[in-house]
């Protein structure tokens, strides 16, 4: 099912075929846990998929396998967002660095960061790695900072002492500031209040009307309901031994 938006000719901007992946515990006898198996989705253009089930069903070991923090067992990642399509489950390192900058968001639950860069520059630089002028890339990360209820006084600083939901929403800007084809959320508004989390739907609603097509974990039902267009079920799998 394709969202409605999206025409017989679309190509889905992800394709998941055949996706497993698993974790060997050495130091527990080689006890083997089995995130998921032969996992197979589409994600067309302007859509949102939520990711669903409950605590330790892969959810945020989907996210990561999309982004090539993992490298699955088995199966293919395809992102048809350049001239040809580029499968992160097989793609050198080289080459995954290269779709993530010009293709793939990634906003996930905790901000890393350099010490003592400031929260204005940690939002701007993800404009200048893209060719914009250092003047217009802060100009903008300080408007996106401040739709997000980050004080103007806390601009200059680092965030390392900022409250949690100080660093997710810094985080969120960091993320959303430049638009890309994929966009990957995990629990974006989890430590976010009612105000902010109204205004980081309004964001995801943005960035799906300008094409952007997201893959995301929302535990908040509200929020899941208000962005997603269609709902993953993933279900947890017992551990097995080899």
């Amino acid at each position: 099912m394709r969202s409605a938006s999206s025409t017989i000719a679309d190509k889905p901007v992800l394709s998941v075929r055949g996706l497993s992946k698993s974790f060997t515990l050495h130091t527990q006898g080689g006890i083997t846990i089995e995130a998921f198996s032969g996992m197979d989705l589409d994600l067309w253009k302007g859509e949102c998929l939520a990711l669903h089930g409950p605590s330790g069903a892969g959810k945020s070991t989907l996210l990561r396998s999309l982004y090539a923090n993992y490298k699955p067992c088995a199966g293919s990642i395809l992102v048809n967002c350049g001239s040809r399509p580029v499968d992160m489950a097989t793609a050198s390192p080289r080459t995954v660095l290269s779709v993530r900058h010009s293709a793939m968001g990634y906003v996930s639950q905790f901000l890393r960061v350099i010490p003592r860069v400031s929260s204005l520059d940690i939002v701007a630089e993800q404009l200048t790695a893209h060719g914009e002028d250092e003047r217009s890339a802060r100009e903008k990360a300080g408007e996106l900072l401040a739709r997000l209820r980050i004080p103007k006084r806390l601009w200059e600083l680092a965030p390392a002492t900022f409250s949690g939901g100080e660093q997710q929403r810094v985080n969120i800007a960091r993320g959303f500031i430049h638009c890309y084809p994929v966009m990957l959320l995990d629990e974006p508004t989890a430590s976010l209040d009612a105000a902010n989390r109204e205004t980081v739907v309004a964001m995801i609603k943005e960035a799906k009307a300008a094409g952007t097509a997201v893959v995301g974990i929302f535990h908040d039902e509200t929020v899941r309901c208000a962005v997603a267009d269609r709902v993953y079920e993933l279900r947890p799998r017992d551990a097995r031994a080899e």
